[in-house]
């Protein structure tokens, strides 16, 4: 090789390796403004929807879940932190793109006979949210409340579903549809998580909130609270609104 044709090689290899570098810290960083320059975590989170009673063991082999980065803040406590937790485990329920892995998404098989999703009703399935004290009317919201969940999109406040049924708060759970009745209680844990019981459509809408960062924030509505429909309320338009 001529010492010509070696210097080509040798800058075509080096603007390769700048153009790499350069890529990276570019994605990196419109990463971080995505998500508002957070402090960034580990945790499993799930890429294909969960259907019920998948086996846990075949949920890691068939790509359902993957280690991503998430914002800390959405990051709860109880995050699964190894795989092996769930192998040879059953979904407790069906669980939409988008959510984190938690203990108590997968439980063993004896356990799953009475699992979370008999609280699910017909047609719909389960998504949990992460949303702390003050976007959460105090953590007041208990299983078989309804609330409104609104999001900031382009500065400003939206309503994005109405009249959403909570099944579940942290860990404990009540009854939604016919039978016994009765309250099934387990340990209580105030960890700022709500599931809710939506359409497919609608956890997809949740599960993208939660991702984008876009401040999900909840009311608590009255028994038989009817749909309303609001404009969005920003900055212009706030003194007006009512």
């Amino acid at each position: 090789m001529t010492p010509k044709r070696t210097i080509v090689v040798a800058v075509a290899v080096a603007v390769g390796v700048a153009a790499s570098v350069l890529s990276y810290v570019f994605l990196n960083n419109a990463q971080q403004r995505a998500y508002h320059n957070a402090k960034l975590v580990q945790a499993y989170v799930i890429v294909k929807a969960v259907p019920p009673t998948l086996n846990g063991t075949a949920a890691i082999s068939g790509g359902y879940i993957k280690y991503q980065k998430i914002p800390q803040q959405f990051r709860p406590t109880s995050a699964v932190t190894k795989l092996s937790s769930i192998e040879g485990k059953q979904a407790t329920a069906p669980f939409a793109v988008g959510q984190v892995l938690v203990n108590s998404m997968f439980a063993n098989a004896s356990s799953a006979s009475n699992s979370f999703s008999q609280f699910i009703p017909s047609g719909d399935v389960a998504v949990t949210a992460s949303v702390d004290q003050t976007h959460g009317v105090a953590d007041f919201p208990s299983p078989g409340d309804k609330v409104d969940l609104m999001v900031t999109v382009n500065n400003a406040e939206t309503l994005l579903l109405q009249n959403v049924t909570i099944i579940a708060d942290g860990q404990t759970t009540t009854s939604t549809g016919s039978g016994a009745g009765s309250t099934t209680a387990t340990t209580v844990s105030t960890s700022g998580l709500y599931t809710f019981a939506v359409t497919p459509a609608n956890a997809e809408r949740i599960a993208l909130s939660e991702q984008e960062g876009l401040g999900l924030y909840m009311t608590l509505v009255p028994p038989h609270s009817k749909a309303v429909t609001i404009p969005p309320v920003n900055q212009g338009n706030i003194n007006s609104a009512s």
